[in-house]
């Protein structure tokens, strides 16, 4: 069941925020602040800074409420202001790709995302995969807005236009020059469905670092797996980075590693806290495994101990 408010409530809401009603306006745009928050994410490839812009987005919202007419829908609104809040953004940012973060999936029960065109390019996962997320920040802010609300999102050239107050030849011009980059960087498209063998696989993985089990955990390697960790140099082959595993990032037993089992950007994924010579858990990072025909192919490694707050772990927390 959503939680979007009906459009009669929706009508009340608006008409209560706009006379100053600040409660009114947070049960207004929440429903809204996670798609909000995707969008935000996919456009600058941080979860943290994803976050700070949504806050932004809301406060611009606020503030400008007033002149805010109802003929538009209220989502098409907030996604302009949110992707005029992230041009800023990457306008001042160095110009080179910035690294990409694992986005937590959205647990289930929560609201529904918006359900996106089933023609659009990349709809599948919601656009979500990392190698698209990694070939978007080569883009050019607009460029990526167009490419995001086109080829992700489904919009037609007319609504993107509008949105970003330009006109259909230059967001047509600008998805030209987008998808050229994205093929670049990205020459093999999105996996397909989910393997149905994930969540068994995923827990033999894990089990195989409770039982320091180095036979187990290649076993569960393709035997040209990569393990990514960028900036640095890639690991490939089983053996090779189950070994890195275990003697580099587990100091030499890999249950000083404690995983916990999540999801992110579509993705089976872990979160990886290591125990510290006083016997504490410290958060170490997030491990996204790419698993197709029952092997994990790829691990995505992101070893940034703040990342573990966004998927509700937190200083002390043991999982």
């Amino acid at each position: 069941m959503s939680d979007t408010p009906t459009n009669t409530d929706q009508r009340l809401l608006l008409a209560a925020a706009q006379a100053g009603d600040e409660q009114a306006f947070q049960r207004l745009v929440e429903p809204y602040r996670h798609a909000l928050a995707v969008h935000c994410y996919r456009m600058l490839g941080s979860v943290h800074d994803s976050e700070e812009l949504v806050q932004e987005t809301l406060l611009r919202a606020w503030r400008a409420l007033s002149r805010f007419e109802p003929r538009v829908q209220l989502q098409t609104w907030l996604y302009r202001i949110a992707t005029n809040a992230c041009l800023d953004e990457l306008e001042r940012r160095p110009r080179r790709p910035e690294p990409v973060d694992p986005f937590p999936d959205k647990p289930i029960g929560e609201t529904a995302a918006p359900i996106y065109d089933p023609a659009a390019r990349y709809a599948i996962r919601e656009g979500m995969e990392l190698a698209l997320l990694r070939a978007i920040q080569e883009l050019p802010g607009r460029q990526r807005a167009v490419l995001v609300f086109r080829d992700v999102l489904g919009w037609s050239a007319a609504e993107v236009a509008e949105l970003l107050e330009s006109t259909v030849a230059s967001v047509n011009s600008a998805l030209q020059r987008a998808r050229a980059t994205i093929e670049r960087h990205m020459p093999a498209p999105p996996s397909g469905a989910p393997d149905r063998f994930e969540r068994e696989l995923l827990g033999r993985y894990v089990q195989a670092f409770e039982h320091d089990d180095v036979d187990g955990l290649v076993a569960l390697l393709r035997e040209d797996a990569m393990l990514r960790m960028p900036p640095q140099p890639s690991i490939v082959g089983a053996a090779t980075i189950v070994r890195f595993l275990r003697e580099r990032a587990s100091g030499g037993d890999l249950r000083r590693m404690r995983l916990t089992p999540t999801r992110a950007n579509g993705r089976p994924a872990v979160v990886a806290q290591r125990l510290d010579a006083e016997g504490e858990l410290a958060p170490h990072g997030i491990l996204v495994l790419d698993i197709s025909d029952g092997a994990v192919i790829g691990i995505d490694a992101f070893i940034k101990p703040p990342l573990l707050a966004h998927f509700g772990f937190h200083a002390g927390a043991t999982g």
